[in-house]
Order: C-alpha cells, then structure tokens, then sequence
C-alpha cells in the first residue's frame, strides 16, 4: 500500500498548493490599455501652519477641497511615470483656505475644467485642453493621492496576503510630488481581502526636495483594491509634510488627510468624444507648458512653468526662474502711468528713473536697444551690472508699451555669473496683454 499512500500523499499537497493559489494569491492591476471610465470623488483637509518668511511668525493653516471628475485612461508617451496619462472631465472643484482668520476659496472655470492628466517623476502635470490655467487654478486641482498616481502602487505581480512591496522611487515621487528624492521609501501590505475587496497599507518616510526647498513627508494610510471590478475603489490616508522656506514658495508644516472613492461612472459625459481623446493622446501642445497671470492691474499675459509667482500685489508681481531646482533669476513686473494712445514713456526718462532708484548699486549701463515684437507693443530693454554687498548682479530693464498708451516696467535680476544659464528666458515675459485701463496718475512726458 506504499505506492497508495504516496500518491495520496502527493494528491493531497497539490490540492494543499491549488487552495492556498487559489485563495491567497492575488493580482492587481490596472492595464493601461483599460479604456474604462470611472468616477472619481476626493476630499482633502488640511490643517497646519505656514511662515512666508523667516522674519514673520507660523501663521495658522486650515483648508479643505472636494474635487468630482470622470477619468478615461489614455496611453502615455513613455516608461514607468510617463506610461500614466489620462483625459478628465471635472464636476466639482470648490477650495476654502483659511491663513490667519483671512478666509478665501477657489473654483475651476467651466470653459477650463477638461484637463489633460501626465505622469511625471515630479508628480502629476495637470493642464486645460479650455486654456492656460492660473497657478491658484492649477493648484486648486493638485491633489495628493491623485487616482492617476495611485494607479502606480499597485505591485505588479500576483501577492499574497502579508506580502510587502517597496514603490519605486519614481512612483513615491508621483504621488508626493516631490521634485527629488534624497532618502526615505514608501511600502505597500497586502494586510486583508473580504468580499473581494483588497486592503492595502501604505506608509512611509521621504526626504528631498520640492519647489527648491527641502521637504520631508510621511505617508501612512490605506488604499483598496476592489477585486470584482479590477480597480482602485477608495483610499484614506494621511500625509504629514514638512517643508522649509525656498525661492518660490512659504515654509509649511501641515497633515492633510485625503479620501477618495473610484467606481466606473453611470454617464460618460464628454469622455467618448474622439476629438477631444485624439487630442488628449496627443503629446501636449506648447501652450500646455504655460500658466496664464492675471493682475489687479488689468495686465495679463502667460508664461512659462518654470517661472513661477512668488507674489503679488496692487503695485507689483514677483516671479522666479527656478531651473532643476535651483533659483536663476527675479523679475518683477509694474504697471506705470499710461501716455497718451500712439506713445510711451521717454527711453531718457526710463533710462534716468533707473538710475534714481538704483542709486550707487549701478556700475555700468549698457546702450539701450529697441526689440521688434510681432504685437505693435513698443519694447525697450537695456542691462546694467553692479552690485549688493558681495554679489555681483545683472539686471535687465524693459519698457513695455501699448498702441493704446498702457505701459509696464519689467526687471530681471540674477548674480552675473548666470547670465549664461538665463539664456535670454527673461523675453519668455513680454507678451503682455493690457486691458481696459483702471484709474491712474496724469501720464508722465512721452515721446512718440
């Protein structure tokens, strides 16, 4: 009976092996080629403090957003971040923050609210296929935990229940947004599946760097897997960041908690129209790499991301070139009083106003030169060097004018050993658009 007994033996352990495949092994996954459309809902709170500036105490942090939006997943151009792209439909984009007891809110513009979502290691480029966004319109629909990232936890290969996999780094950068990524990983755990729902625990630490300031942020939550529909139902986690003063950017510390539930949407809205998913595969237009700037002013026009608005107000805007994370250049943009229509402000009399206000800090001026432009706008630029303290700077200088007689100053400054790696990016900013002029100061002389 020994032959018996060993063919019983074996019988029963790969029936053993078939029952535990069959129960604790799992896949999940979300082809990209899966042309389903879903629903997505997410709520963020966040609660915390920001420090503008090393001389201005924490001031208190509170805000919440709802974000709705229908999402068909589309083919990305590229490997690992650049494979997640995907075309939304948004419904519902509402934001009330709260600094100080100063309340304020944000809403996405309906002709705006068809956005094209790509994966990067940096996080997830958003943009409009309506028009340029606004930073504060861009920002109001980054969220963390981003459906489009979250695709990109999922492990890849068959898990079993108590199975770990460590995200790649390209991955943990998608989700959290951070620019680079110095140490620190994020983890998954399968830890339960019932009724054909997987629950999978993330959680863990980086340190790097966003928006050229350090960071650091921990992750710990849950996010589920719903095995029926073959997609990703619903997370809730948290992500406490910490992030220090940079060039661009506040020195926050806050925790957010975010919560979000996926499910194939009832209605497809716009999402099976073929000439919007023809342009959404596409690669991105060249006006996708732009953000629109509006002032109190009424001057507008758009640039480029890697120019980024440090701040604003009823006299001036402040931007920043940051490249590969490093700080370039300033430019600060003004308006001053309009001429008459047909001219502009005197290039002597520009020239001599820089002068004043510059003072001692200039050492040489270069001759002036007018620059055609293709929009009748009347441009003059001219650079000088000097410096402040130990740094040697170079600015440069336009004057910007309107056919109508509308006119705005733009300076640039940076240290004059990047003048190189500005790379004439200052002329990115002269494309201003004057509309109808507020109340202003008698015009000052003119030539024509």
């Amino acid at each position: 009976m020994h032959w018996l007994n060993s063919a019983w033996v074996c019988m029963a352990i790969a029936s053993l092996s078939l029952a535990v495949n069959a129960a604790d092994s799992y896949r999940l996954e979300e082809p990209v080629d899966d042309t389903r459309i879903f629903g997505v809902g997410t709520r963020i709170d966040i609660n915390g403090k920001m420090q503008p500036s090393p001389t201005i105490a924490p001031l208190p942090l509170v805000a919440s957003a709802a974000l709705s939006y229908r999402e068909r997943r589309l083919l990305g151009p590229g490997i690992d971040a650049e494979s997640f792209r995907a075309l939304r439909e948004y419904e519902q984009t509402r934001a009330e923050i709260e600094v100080d007891k100063q309340k304020s809110s944000a809403e996405l513009a309906n002709a705006l609210k068809l956005i094209v979502a790509q994966g990067r290691t940096d996080g997830v480029e958003l943009y409009s296929l309506g028009g340029a966004l606004t930073f504060d319109e861009l920002d109001l629909i980054r969220s963390p935990a981003d459906s489009l990232a979250l695709m990109a936890m999922l492990p890849g290969k068959p898990v079993e229940i108590g199975d770990k996999w460590t995200i790649p780094s390209w991955a943990a950068q998608m989700l959290t947004a951070m620019d680079a990524v110095a140490k620190g990983e994020l983890t998954c755990t399968l830890v339960s599946v019932d009724k054909q729902v997987a629950r999978i625990k993330i959680e863990g630490k980086l340190e790097g760097a966003a928006a050229a300031a350090i960071n650091e942020i921990t992750v710990n939550g849950f996010y589920e897997y719903d095995l029926g529909v073959k997609c990703i139902s619903s997370c809730d986690f948290t992500q406490v960041e910490k992030r220090g003063l940079g060039p661009v950017r506040p020195a926050f510390e806050f925790t957010a908690r975010v919560r979000l539930l996926r499910r194939p949407a009832p209605t497809p809205g716009r999402l099976t129209e073929q000439k919007l998913l023809d342009t959404a595969a596409n690669e991105p237009p060249p006006s996708a790499q732009f953000l629109r700037f509006e002032s109190p002013w009424n001057i507008g026009f758009e640039y480029p991301r890697h120019w980024h608005l440090r701040q604003i107000n009823d006299k001036a805007a402040v931007f920043r070139l940051i490249d590969e994370g490093n700080l370039i250049a300033q430019c600060e943009l003004a308006p001053i009083a309009p001429a008459k229509p047909g001219e502009h402000l005197r290039e002597a009399d520009f020239v001599r106003d820089i002068q004043q206000a510059m003072k001692e800090r200039i050492k040489t001026m270069g001759n002036g030169e007018v620059i055609a432009v293709p929009d009748r706008k009347f441009v003059y630029r001219v650079t000088a060097t000097g410096s402040e303290g130990d740094r040697a700077l170079t600015w440069i200088f336009y004057l910007i004018a309107d056919p109508s007689g509308r006119q705005a100053s733009l300076s640039v400054t940076l240290d004059s050993s990047l003048v190189e790696a500005l790379a004439n990016r200052d002329r990115e900013l002269l494309a201003l658009r004057f509309g109808t002029a507020p109340p202003t100061p008698t015009p000052r002389t003119t030539n024509r």
